[in-house]
């Protein structure tokens, strides 16, 4: 794919290494590594801030406890759901590596997801993590998703079937022209023949996002929230036992979760799939998608102000 048609080398790209003490740990993806990969793979090539707040969420020796809880609080082995979890714009494998040291190779999976092209630098970060599979996915690739629900078994008519119980988006809603495609796949893998009547719930959908262009990203959680309802994730200290009293510190209340700094709007979102959704035609067209054609099964421009809503609350509860 030619540079100028390629959405990780859009018109003027400038970018510079994300450094952070978690990243140059790694020399993977230290400031680096992601000089070259950003020259070979453009924006898949660098670590964008949001996966920061993602890895924190699902970090599970974090002194928070969270509000849902995420996936990793539950996975020591034995009698647990087993963890399926797709990741969408994978880039570097930053995100599914630290994720990988957290399951449970023997009976839980990460696929690890980008362009077919970015599935290069995704194998060779990744290759040491036993619990991950590389797979290519374009967003809005119908025939990528059935690709590998058909291999892992992930469609409910397959005869060893894994559930997908999550799929991880760090940092993934910027360019309008990508706003559609990304919600086209989230649907996709939320959708038959993945769920039926007899799957208890479609995946979880987990989103760290950073806020840039509210104008420019609003329209995808206008979309968004007709097909999902979702929440912002809460956070509070764990309750710690104060030896010189021998009590319980007081349990502090719940409160929006933010890494970083009072400045920096970003949060974590997790979002589930409205039940009556599933019977509804997803549109073909990129423009009637977001203009909220399909939803509640009719083809007029509708939008849902759930996000709204969550930040007249200043998006906290």
């Amino acid at each position: 794919m030619a540079p100028d048609k390629d959405p990780n080398f859009p018109p003027d790209l400038d970018i510079h290494p994300l450094e952070s003490a978690t990243s140059d740990a790694d020399a993977r993806f230290d400031s680096a590594a992601q000089e070259d990969a950003i020259k070979t793979y453009g924006i898949a090539g660098r670590i964008w801030e949001a996966s920061h707040a993602m890895l924190a969420y699902l970090d599970p020796s974090s002194p928070l406890e969270f509000d849902p809880p995420p996936p990793t609080s539950s996975t020591s082995p034995g009698g647990l759901p087993p963890i399926t979890a797709v990741e969408l714009g994978s880039g570097t494998g930053f995100v599914a590596a630290r994720v990988a040291e957290w399951i449970h190779p023997e009976r839980d999976l990460l696929i690890a997801t980008d362009l077919p092209d970015v599935c290069e630098m995704l194998e060779t970060n990744l290759r040491a993590c036993s619990a991950v599979r590389v797979r290519p996915l374009a967003w809005g690739s119908r025939e990528h998703v059935s690709s590998i629900a058909d291999e892992l078994g992930l469609s409910v008519d397959s005869p060893s079937r894994r559930q997908l119980t999550h799929v991880l988006c760090s940092d993934l809603i910027y360019f309008p022209a990508l706003l559609a495609p990304l919600l086209r796949s989230l649907l996709h893998l939320t959708s038959p023949p993945l769920v039926d009547d007899t799957c208890p719930s479609p995946a979880s959908v987990v989103l760290s996002y950073k806020m840039r262009s509210l104008a420019k990203e609003t329209p995808f959680w206008n979309a968004f929230g007709l097909w999902f309802e979702f929440t912002p994730v809460l956070a509070r200290r764990r309750p710690s036992l104060d030896t010189e009293s021998v009590v319980l510190a007081p349990v502090e209340e719940w409160s929006r979760f933010s890494p970083g700094d009072d400045l920096d709007e970003t949060l974590v979102i997790v979002a589930t799939r409205r039940p009556d959704s599933i019977s509804w035609k997803i549109p073909e067209d990129d423009i009637a998608l977001l203009a909220g054609a399909g939803a509640y099964g009719t083809e007029s421009s509708k939008s849902d102000d759930q996000f709204e809503r969550l930040l007249l609350l200043g998006m906290d509860v």
